[in-house]
């Protein structure tokens, strides 16, 4: 019997707590609100800028550099003449190429006269026209080299490095500049995936460049091809609406991307 009165009592305790519990849990008004600040803390997101076109000049072929007087953070505008080799030799394979075309030319053009007259064969001839198109090949050949003692910018922007040095003898495919060009910069950002959602081209955003220390209105230019299936994220690029004369290649800060407002 008291047993079975204890087994009663435990029995109708579960009933009695909830009312007491509420009493006793913690205050959780604030939970969507925080919740709600971190979504827009996660909404922060690194940017670096960088420019659109950036390349580096190799030497086009082995010689010595007679002409290379710009330095790091030069400007230049396009068609500049950024580096000049000696081109001694091949202007001297350019003329030898040029004699031996008017020279095969001139036979060419006799042995016509006397193949009207039945002086020369056919073959003869053919072999002429075959030596004047092999001189004319050479002659370009040569033409192609002495071009190559000159490199001329192709964009107009600011030299990043320079990694030769004039009168150094160099090989062809030796780095010799690094060139940017700062008049077209963008922003390159690395975004959670599940945001192309909602983020298009034209997304307007803000960001904030840390060495400048001041904020400038951007929107998205375009997005990667491919998710990172690992990180789950996605690469984007944006454009900085307005002046940027005041920003450099390599900054850095950090951007301000908000969904749309839902109507």
């Amino acid at each position: 019997m008291r047993r079975f009165a204890a087994v009663l009592v435990l029995a109708t305790l579960p009933l009695a707590m909830p009312a007491a519990a509420q009493d006793a849990l913690p205050d959780l008004s604030g939970v969507d609100a925080a919740l709600s600040s971190e979504v827009e803390v996660t909404r922060q997101i690194r940017a670096q800028i960088t420019p659109r076109r950036s390349t580096s000049i190799s030497a086009p072929m082995t010689g010595r550099i007679v002409e290379i007087d710009l330095r790091d953070g030069d400007r230049f505008e396009t068609g500049r003449v950024l580096v000049r080799f000696d081109c001694a030799l091949p202007d001297a394979q350019l003329a030898r190429a040029r004699a031996g075309l008017e020279k095969r030319q001139s036979v060419h053009e006799v042995n016509k006269r006397l193949n009207k007259l039945g002086s020369v064969s056919t073959l003869e001839l053919q072999v002429n026209a075959a030596e004047v198109a092999e001189a004319t090949a050479e002659q370009r050949l040569a033409r192609t080299m002495v071009e190559r003692c000159v490199v001329a910018a192709p964009f107009a922007g600011r030299v990043g490095e320079v990694a030769a040095r004039q009168y150094q003898f160099i090989g062809e495919g030796q780095p010799m500049l690094e060139i940017l060009d700062d008049g077209d910069l963008e922003l390159e950002m690395i975004v959670p995936s599940r945001w192309i959602a909602w983020l298009r081209t034209g997304h307007r955003f803000d960001v904030a460049v840390e060495e400048t220390g001041r904020t400038y209105p951007a929107e998205v230019a375009r997005l990667s091809s491919r998710v990172d299936p690992v990180s789950q994220s996605i690469k984007v690029y944006g454009r900085i609406v307005g002046d940027t004369s005041d920003l450099l290649a390599g900054m850095s800060g950090s951007a301000t991307i908000l969904p749309p407002e839902r109507p």
